[in-house]
């Protein structure tokens, strides 16, 4: 067994290092008002829920809480220079309503982005609550797809649509979209 001080590594201490994420505009309501806000900090719950870590001094939060809903929008590279303007400007002072052009799902309480290739709307289910962060638990309703991003089976093509990533350390947003292999098939070949 081989002890820390004679590995070529070198201990960064206690380094968030799961960037990138998945780079996303949420949409909410507040006061009946649309607002947008850029949230990369995300995660899968099970197989139907997702995680949205929020500051608590987000102004779509509000919203959220108010009608249990919000939309997850995925973003394209040409949807960058509005994307990061909504994460860069409060709802508290600008109304961010009128950036991307919306319409509403089912749900009809809060807007999904046309331009998005992939957006989710959702309902809240609970409000994870640390001492900074909104951590909500969002049951995924509907998912609309841009039809040109789907393979022959109906099923999101990846490498067709090449979302955004948000990578903390350098503040770089990045391109996906390249297959290196193949889930449940390629550890076959380990023995």
């Amino acid at each position: 067994m081989m002890k820390y001080n004679d590995m070529e590594k070198k201990n960064i201490g206690a380094t968030f290092a799961l960037y990138p994420t998945p780079d996303t505009i949420i949409g909410t309501e507040v006061d009946g008002k649309v607002n947008w806000v850029n949230i990369a900090h995300l995660g899968i719950v099970g197989m139907d829920k997702i995680m949205l870590s929020m500051h608590k001094s987000h102004y779509s939060n509000k919203g959220i809480k108010q009608n249990k809903t919000a939309t997850v929008n995925l973003i394209s590279k040409d949807m960058i220079v509005k994307a990061d303007y909504v994460g860069i400007v409060s709802g508290h002072k600008i109304d961010k309503s009128n950036v991307f052009e919306y319409y509403y799902g089912t749900l009809k309480a809060a807007p999904l982005i046309k331009d998005s290739p992939i957006s989710m709307e959702c309902k809240l289910v609970d409000n994870y609550e640390t001492e900074e962060e909104d951590n909500f638990i969002l049951k995924i309703v509907n998912t609309y797809v841009d039809e040109n991003i789907l393979d022959e089976d109906g099923k999101i093509d990846y490498e067709k649509f090449k979302p955004v990533l948000f990578e903390m350390p350098t503040k770089s947003y990045l391109e996906t979209g390249n297959k290196v292999g193949n889930c449940w098939s390629d550890g076959k070949n380990y023995i």
